[in-house]
């Protein structure tokens, strides 16, 4: 059984193609279990080969598929190493997605449970036989690292500018540089702004924020913070600290934005994601006591209106899952 999925042009982004490789994942998973389909690691053994596909339809193949016909494209490949990572134990928490490969192309590859790619000759189709792309080269067209928020968004948290693209929601990118010093990495974190006094414009909610309410004024415009490092995760570490730090002067940024970049920052500075959360749940509840304290509020009706938006539970828990939900759901890989 084929079955087809219709997807127009202006919606194929990595978040809709990451779900249907997702598919092919679980597909490859049951059929090596049933052994009905060979490993990735049994069919580059046994020489098949990455072929790209004839301009047209996309097929995403699963591995009885590729068996079969003795080649496959990158979105057959990774599913399959995928799903091989899975069955075989290496890696329960492997996955295939896209990465950005040019201006308007993608390449599919594994990112492994730990949140890394497999790039360079670790990449499956460079195993199988495709030029290796580079961990350089895929930095650079922003994909070892993005986030944004995935969201329902008003006002001021409607999609305003970015590094890649127009997203709701912080952005974040890295690419790779060649200098004097050797290969560097430039971070890049755009915050959107909120609430600006000078542009007014219809709301549906409104945020307190520094004993003030903030409302969702459009503003198509964010705060942008660069940095530079020795990997992509020191380069994005630094430019998101400059957005959160000058995002707090300016006192014109809504409480889920501000925590995403948090919850990644503490990430990317190695913190387990248990304590990523702890740390989360302590910074609403903070927030809340001094809030409540600057408007003569109790704290719990500060976070009834934190969570009133995300619509969760008033709870610091609770908001923290929100937020951490948001981020993978966006999609954001380290």
């Amino acid at each position: 059984m084929r079955i087809r999925v219709a997807v127009p042009d202006e919606q194929t982004d990595p978040h809709v193609i990451n779900a249907v490789l997702e598919s092919v994942t679980r597909v490859d998973e049951s059929m090596i279990r049933r052994g009905a389909s060979p490993t990735s690691d049994e069919l580059v053994a046994a020489g098949a080969r990455w072929a790209p596909e004839p301009p047209g339809d996309e097929h995403f193949d699963h591995g009885g598929i590729i068996a079969a016909r003795g080649h496959g494209d990158c979105d057959d490949w990774a599913p399959l190493d995928a799903a091989t990572d899975r069955v075989t134990g290496k890696d329960p928490g492997a996955r295939a997605i896209v990465i950005p490969s040019g201006p308007t192309t993608y390449h599919a590859v594994v990112q492994r449970g730990d949140g890394s790619l497999k790039l360079g000759p670790d990449d499956i189709s460079a195993r199988a036989g495709m030029h290796p792309m580079s961990e350089q080269k895929a930095v650079a067209a922003g994909g070892v690292l993005s986030v944004s928020g995935a969201g329902d968004y008003y006002g001021a948290c409607l999609p305003t500018v970015g590094p890649l693209s127009l997203r709701a929601g912080p952005q974040m990118s890295v690419r790779g540089c060649d200098t004097i010093r050797g290969a560097m990495y430039e971070g890049r974190c755009d915050m959107p702004l909120s609430g600006s006094p000078l542009i007014g414009s219809r709301h549906r909610r409104g945020e307190r924020r520094g004993g003030r309410r903030i409302h969702g004024g459009h503003v198509p415009y964010a705060l942008s913070s660069t940095a530079h490092g020795f990997t992509p995760e020191e380069a994005m570490g630094h430019a998101i600290l400059g957005a959160i730090v000058t995002s707090d002067a300016s006192e014109m940024v809504t409480h889920p934005d501000r925590y995403k970049l948090l919850a990644v920052h503490a990430h990317l500075s190695g913190m387990a994601p248990q304590d990523v959360h702890r740390m989360l749940a302590e910074t609403v509840h903070a927030d809340a006591v001094r809030e409540g304290q600057a408007l003569n509020m109790h704290p719990g009706s500060v976070l009834a209106e934190m969570a009133g938006r995300m619509g969760v539970p008033a709870h610091p828990g609770h908001i923290a899952d929100a937020i951490l939900h948001d981020i993978h759901r966006g999609g954001w890989t380290a």
